[in-house]
């Protein structure tokens, strides 16, 4: 039999795609099982290895396809910006805000990491050539410009992404263990994410990195 008589619905590898997000979201990449994503997507297990081939290359679409969006608007701020410092707080502001948006995603992704889901270890071992590259090339452009003070890039970023990001993520981390008492957690949240505290804290390191006059 052709493959081409055997092509399941259209609209079927995307129904998949979006499954596998939603299970991803709620429990992690160990949640996306053959079985699992095509029953969430109301799809057969044929269609499955029809659009995939397997869980790995599924995996591994998913998380590109999650991720492709955040790191192209990047690029597209860090692309001959006219101001580098401008450049470099716009591109902070959105990288943050996707922080924000898929703080549940990027904690399972990070457990999932460290239980040794493959799909996950392969992404974060190029991650030194995503986001962080694009943020380090503005951080070196600020400098050039007189924007930033005179140091080491890699160190400006983790200072940076200390202030903006890491907040963000200890707190998902302490709401979803439930290993600080609620209250104090629910003071944390907004501190943490909200755009305009977020804007607050990234405008302090700024003003910090800023040159000596």
């Amino acid at each position: 039999m052709s493959r081409a008589s055997t092509s399941p619905e259209p609209g079927s590898r995307e129904r998949l795609l979006q499954a596998g997000l939603t299970l991803a979201q709620r429990a992690g990449l160990k949640a996306l099982t053959v079985r699992a994503v095509a029953a969430e997507a109301g799809a057969n297990l044929g269609s499955f290895v029809y659009h995939f081939g397997s869980r790995e290359a599924f995996v591994d679409e998913l998380i590109e396809r999650w991720y492709a969006p955040m790191f192209a608007q990047l690029q597209g701020l860090a692309d001959h910006p006219a101001d580098p410092l401008a450049a470099l707080r716009a591109a902070l502001l959105e990288f943050v805000g996707w922080v924000v948006q898929h703080r549940a995603f990027l904690a399972h992704l990070v457990g999932d990491a460290a239980a040794g889901e493959a799909g996950a270890r392969r992404f974060l071992a190029t991650i030194d050539r995503r986001h962080p590259a694009v943020l380090l090339g503005l951080i070196a452009a600020a400098q050039a410009s007189g924007g930033l003070r005179r140091a080491e890039p890699l160190h400006q970023l983790m200072f940076l992404l200390a202030a903006l990001a890491l907040p963000v993520l200890l707190t998902q981390f302490l709401a979803a263990r439930e290993i600080a008492p609620a209250p104090f957690v629910g003071l944390l949240v907004p501190l943490a994410i909200a755009p305009e505290r977020v804007a607050e804290r990234l405008d302090w390191a700024l003003r910090g990195l800023a040159p000596d006059r």
